[in-house]
């Protein structure tokens, strides 16, 4: 929802709260919170954005549209009913503990609002924008009572319209994020019939498959946090103290911009070669070159390319570093089931490289090993075992890092198949990561136009975003 001084830039329409339908969840139900939810207290929101090509006037979007959202997701509320309550303290458990509470009447805001300024054209387009231009695209959470999860139309009447979701991180990850808001877009398409929706399967809402063998890792992150509070460490990411809307507040430095870089399945093709003909001193000799993933050679090649960007514009420390989340649904035994709703990703490794190497002629061919090499020791089933370590290890180089210039960081995946959500108002036109300012990162999806291609979108001073395109777009050409 616009703050005041975006009032010039969109205009509330309408707001509703919207609750799950009476009698579809007891009354008082209590959701236990797992090392993955505990993790990310402190963390700021998820905040997705999809566009639209739906030319509609604001009138008629209200009239037709909104009421059988405000149904549909009133009944896909039923199905993920943790999404509608509420985040308080555990009771008779550690210090620091919280549980997820719904209670009868407990809601989640709905808002339509209407573009008065902003171009859709020119916010739908890959080029650089302004980042603030889609901060009012997004509904906030408001502090402390805070529902979980907000909802924004933004209707561009004539043009088209945005869907702003936003959703707090000890809810669900990204994986969950998605398939409650693909659940919501199937249950509105079908009319707001749940049946007729034909979900592959309901969500799983039960966390208790998690609780026993992470439980030691939690007790561990609560200590280790109480800790650092009790050092004045509370603004630090081990804290667990609520932000009192803070995560909510943007330092913006003048000029961030966000662009959107795409690599081609042809281009993905094209590094792979690359790295077949490159010469590497971390290669093991007499073995063959592994098969390159599609994500291996994709963040490499962004490792590179920032990296070069970077030059003579920060200190040049010599080491620089990756890191990459990984999903461990499928790495439980017995696997946890993909519609599980919640928190199941960690951080699954911090890579490390020469700067010289990266920058070098053959600094594909060594970001790729070294991905390749930490992806080759999480198969060994180290993900799980290490998870507080490398979470404290990342969160190290984090804090290592010169202003400005974090670690090369991943969210999302292509995996999550975003531009498959189906409203009925025709294939998202665009879908953007809002929330990878807050979390330093770089988004990556499948690619609208082509299969087996990626989409790549970032976010940070205007300077740095245009040597960065400079190195990505003059590396193709070389290709």
């Amino acid at each position: 929802m616009a703050s005041e001084a975006d009032q010039n830039v969109v205009e509330v329409v309408a707001q509703r709260e919207v609750s799950p339908p009476p009698g579809s969840v007891p009354p008082s139900s209590e959701v236990p919170l797992t090392y993955f939810d505990i993790a990310l207290l402190s963390v700021p929101p998820i905040q997705q954005l999809f566009f639209f090509d739906f030319p509609c006037s604001t009138q008629d979007f209200l009239d037709a549209h909104f009421p059988l959202l405000e149904l549909s997701l009133s009944r896909t509320l039923a199905l993920f009913f943790p999404a509608a309550g509420r985040l308080v303290p555990a009771r008779d458990s550690h210090p620091g503990d919280h549980v997820i509470r719904y209670s009868d009447g407990d809601s989640v805001p709905l808002i339509l609002a209407e573009s008065k300024s902003l171009s859709f054209d020119r916010l739908v387009a890959n080029k650089a924008k302004e980042a603030e231009q889609l901060y009012s695209l997004v509904p906030p959470l408001p502090p402390s009572s805070t529902p979980l999860v907000a909802i924004q139309v933004t209707v561009f009447p004539g043009s088209g319209l945005s869907l702003g979701f936003t959703v707090k991180h000890v809810l669900a990850d990204g994986s969950a994020c998605t398939y409650f808001l693909k659940s919501l877009a199937a249950i509105f398409k079908a009319g707001g019939d749940v049946s007729a929706a034909k979900l592959d399967d309901l969500p799983v809402t039960d966390r208790r498959a998690l609780l026993g063998g992470l439980e030691p890792l939690k007790v561990q992150h609560l200590e280790a946090a109480a800790a650092a509070a009790a050092k004045k460490e509370v603004g630090s990411r081990a804290s667990l103290s609520e932000s009192g809307g803070a995560e909510e507040t943007r330092v913006v430095p003048d000029r961030i911009t966000r662009s959107t870089f795409v690599l081609t399945r042809a281009h993905i093709q094209k590094l792979r070669k690359k790295v077949a003909l490159s010469t590497s001193p971390h290669r093991e000799v007499g073995l063959p070159l592994p098969a390159m993933s599609t994500f291996t050679i994709t963040c490499a090649y962004l490792w590179v390319c920032q990296t070069k960007s970077r030059e003579g514009m920060t200190k040049n420390h010599n080491t620089v570093y990756f890191g990459f989340p990984a999903d461990c649904r499928p790495r439980f035994v017995p696997p946890i089931p993909a519609t599980y709703f919640g928190n199941c990703v960690t951080m699954a490794a911090v890579v490390e490289a020469s700067r010289a190497e990266l920058t070098g002629e053959n600094g594909l061919a060594a970001a790729s090993e070294a991905i390749q090499r930490a992806i080759r020791r999480l198969e060994k089933g180290e993900l799980l075992s290490e998870a507080l370590s490398t979470r404290r290890r990342w969160r190290e180089v984090k804090n290592n890092s010169e202003p400005g210039a974090p670690p090369l960081c991943i969210d999302g995946s292509p995996r999550l198949r975003l531009y498959d959500t189906d409203f009925g108002w025709g294939r998202p036109r665009k879908v953007e990561s809002i929330s990878i300012e807050s979390f330093e990162a770089v988004s990556m999806a499948e690619s609208r136009e082509e299969e087996g291609g990626i989409e790549m979108g970032m976010v940070g001073p205007e300077e740095e975003m245009l040597r960065f395109g400079s190195y990505f777009e003059e590396g193709l050409l070389q290709l």
